[in-house]
């Protein structure tokens, strides 16, 4: 196979999950078999973490859904460099590269990471954007089933159909790091420590975790909650009075973004996605490749990995409630609690490594060039 050239991009710079697995596709690919090109919106970790990894990296702004400043960029990048793929991540980039890709002449792939972003396709501007991407795209990928059978609804044909699922990091996040790891924010080894790991945002559940923490803490004074992720200027203060309001202050902490987030996640005792709707949340593949007790909502992509009382267990959106119960059960009888860790890291290690990921994109790209 002769050497590739992707241009990479993604509406956001992170620190998230859909950036996360971004970096992870773009520094594993093999260095001699592709030569890659990343372009995003601005200046911040992803860039930071793309220029140390020394992946050419250039900031474009763009802002507005119509940003014509942007294709005529990245047409110029696809010509200079001679880019054989696009590969772009998230919605707005999706559009945005089919446009230049298809006026370039290069193929592209168009990677969906959760079933939010889908949703935004179904507005009017949305369903338009959307039907450029089908039209224009030689491959959609989703990153779970239920994103791919949302796919599929929505029209994108059998054949330029993929699905690929995220990869973890097992060797960053693994049974050892969670035997050294540490209390979240000073929080003493003696108590119980329960947390989740999301940025503040609209589907990720705060809300629930926060109700259910009361519960919790009513069964076992000693439990301690963290949230570990970006605060949010709009999102975030509701949040806090509610925290206040069921007098949780004490023991209830918002980390804000971390850089040691494996290390916080593998001294929990419970991890808790409470969210309503995700694609394949990064941080639950973290969580369960530490070995992690897991307790996660129906939301997505979440029951197509845990296995309900094997794995983790499994609730309904929206259920404080349920969320509480289980995190109890899980506490009550440990030694189910943790059987349950360990047999989610199995599952990990086996299915959802970033070389396994590396491994179907770079069968993917190859795929695409051989239509050619």
């Amino acid at each position: 196979m002769r050497r590739v050239n992707i241009l990479h991009t993604i509406e956001t710079s992170g620190p998230g999950g859909a950036e996360t697995i971004f970096l992870q596709l773009v520094k594993g690919l093999d260095a001699e078999r592709y030569g890659s090109l990343v372009v995003i919106n601005e200046a911040g970790w992803l860039a930071d973490q793309l220029t140390a990894a020394g992946i050419p990296t250039i900031c474009v702004d763009w802002k507005k859904w119509y940003d014509f400043k942007l294709i005529r960029e990245m047409m110029a990048l696809i010509d200079a460099n001679r880019i054989d793929i696009i590969h772009s991540h998230l919605p707005d980039q999706n559009f945005y590269s089919c446009i230049a890709g298809k006026l370039a002449g290069c193929d592209i792939v168009a990677t969906y990471h959760g079933l939010i972003e889908m949703d935004r396709s179904e507005t009017t501007r949305g369903r338009m954007k959307f039907e450029v991407v089908k039209w224009a795209a030689s491959k959609v990928v989703a990153v779970c089933e239920s994103g791919a059978a949302r796919l599929r609804s929505m029209g994108v044909p059998p054949g330029k159909l993929e699905m690929i699922f995220n990869g973890v990091d097992t060797r960053a996040f693994s049974l050892a790091q969670r035997d050294q790891g540490e209390r979240g924010n000073g929080v003493c080894k003696e108590s119980i420590l329960i947390g989740m790991i999301a940025n503040i945002r609209e589907t990720k559940g705060h809300e629930y975790f926060i109700r259910a923490a009361r519960e919790i803490a009513d069964a076992y004074p000693s439990a301690s909650f963290v949230v570990c992720g970006d605060l949010h200027e709009r999102l975030g203060p509701p949040l806090f009075q509610l925290v206040k309001a069921l007098r949780l202050e004490s023991k209830l902490t918002f980390l804000g973004f971390r850089r040691d987030v494996r290390e916080i996640l593998a001294g929990l005792d419970v991890f808790v996605l409470p969210s309503t709707s995700e694609g394949m949340p990064l941080a639950l593949l973290e969580a369960m490749s530490c070995g992690v007790p897991i307790v996660s909502t129906r939301c997505g992509g979440p029951q197509e990995i845990i296995k309900d009382g094997v794995t983790g267990h499994l609730v309904r959106t929206k259920d404080a409630h349920e969320i509480a119960m289980r995190v109890l059960d899980i506490l009550k009888h440990k030694n189910r609690g943790r059987g349950m860790g360990l047999a989610a890291r199995d599952e990990i290690v086996m299915h959802w490594s970033v070389p396994s990921m590396i491994e179907k994109y770079d069968a993917l790209y190859a795929k695409v060039i051989e239509r050619e």
